[in-house]
Parts: structure tokens; sequence; C-alpha cells
């Protein structure tokens, strides 16, 4: 957790919730499998481990950027760290009004793959954020309310500040998509299967033909109702009425 002064504080984590990626940014050229989606703040009236509560709307890139440094466990603030470098870019965007990250590891390096296997293995899933606090005032929790801050990076961390920062769900993956369809192929093949055998009760409880009628006559039509000339569906409800002893 970042000790520094609380005026020049500027790491926060967080956690996510199941979500779906935004299409435009789903994959990266080299990249077949959809990206991770994360949850970059808490709600605004949440506090965090810290007592810091954001305000809605308060988190910004820098002008012009689509994208921040992307590190592991914040290590550029860590001398003992073996690599103080990033391990890739955490891309942002916004949904709803809410920011929202993928990281894209570059792939470069140990840290950066260990990374990202984990992340993808779902052993880390969830990320801290890097920011410059521009605007707060203090709360009554020993905290500060941040009302606008400028986003510097993202890191993959195994516990955050922010309770909110767990990773959310990433668009389906080519083989779910497969097993969906095989799924519906299924229901379809079953459904038809059950429609032929409906047909065929059917079948069996329509009355007869003209032709089947005029051939028992009229004499098959009197007396109790049990002559050759009653179709199958007069005698098929017949059988089911309760008789009084």
């Amino acid at each position: 957790m970042d000790r520094r002064p609380r005026t020049k504080r500027s790491t926060r984590a967080l956690k996510l919730k199941l979500y779906e990626a935004p299409p435009a940014q789903a994959t990266v050229p080299g990249q077949a499998e959809a990206l991770p989606v994360f949850r970059l703040v808490d709600p605004p009236e949440e506090y965090d481990r810290d007592g810091d509560r954001m305000a809605a709307g308060a988190l910004r890139l820098p002008p012009g950027q689509v994208d921040v440094p992307l590190y592991w466990d914040h290590s550029h603030q860590d001398p003992k760290a073996a690599g103080r470098f990033p391990v890739g870019r955490a891309r942002i965007w916004w949904e709803g009004g809410e920011p929202l990250m993928s990281p894209l590891f570059d792939g470069i390096g140990e840290v950066s793959q260990l990374c990202a296997a984990k992340v993808k293995a779902r052993t880390l899933d969830a990320c801290s954020i890097g920011y410059l606090t521009l605007s707060a005032r203090p709360n009554d929790r020993g905290g500060e309310d941040v009302q606008q801050a400028e986003l510097v990076e993202v890191s993959i961390t195994g516990i955050g500040a922010k309770r909110s920062a767990r990773r959310l769900k990433s668009m389906a993956t080519p083989e779910e998509v497969q097993a969906t369809f095989e799924k519906m192929a299924q229901d379809i093949a079953e459904t038809k299967a059950m429609v032929a055998e409906l047909k065929e009760m059917v079948a069996k409880l329509a009355p007869p033909s003209e032709e089947t009628k005029s051939e028992g006559g009229a004499e098959g039509q009197e007396g109790e109702g049990t002559g050759e000339g009653e179709d199958a569906v007069t005698k098929y409800f017949r059988n089911l009425v309760t008789k009084k002893k």
C-alpha cells in the first residue's frame, strides 16, 4: 500500500464485476482471444480501504491519450523490484460514464509473461490505479473525497484498496461460441422429434375420412354410439368418461 503523504499519493486499487468487453476493443492484432475487462473505480458512495472515495466522473485520462502504462503491483515505485518498467499498456474507455480497462501485455520479459498468464488463469483478478489528485476534500473517515483526478498508470495486483476491484467478464471465446451453437442444434433436433411425435398422436385421434364413414352406413351410428361408424376421437373421449355406479 502506498505510504507517501496523502497529498502526493496517487495509487488506488480496485475490484471488478462481471461485464462485457466492448466490441470495438475486444481483441488486438495477433491476439485471438477477447481481452479481459476491469473496472477502475468504486461506486462514488463507497469508501476504499484507505478511507477515500472518488466522485462519479472524477477520473480522466491525460489529454490526447487512450491508454496508460500497465505495471505489475506498482513496481515503478519499488526500488527493490527486479523490473520497474511497464509490462504493457492499459487501454481505457468509458461505458455508461464508468471507466473500464483492458490490459495489453507486451509479452516481453518474464514478468510480463507471468502476469499475463495469471490474469488469463484468473489467479490475478484485481487492479489498482495510480492517479494525480487535482481536486479533493477531507472526509469523515480520515481520507479524502476526490473530485478530479488524472489517471497516470494502472497495475495488476493481488489485493486492491478499492473493494470493487475485480475483473469483469470478457466476451465469449470461439470455443464457447461453438459450444453454444452445438447446444442450440441439439435443442432444435429434440424439438423436431417432439413435434413429429405429437403429429403421430394427433393422426391416431383424427376422425376417419368420408369414405370410411360411408362404408359404415347409417346403421353404424345407431344404438349406444359404439357402432362401426363412430369416429376415433369420440371413441377416445367416451372411454375417459367416468361411469356412475
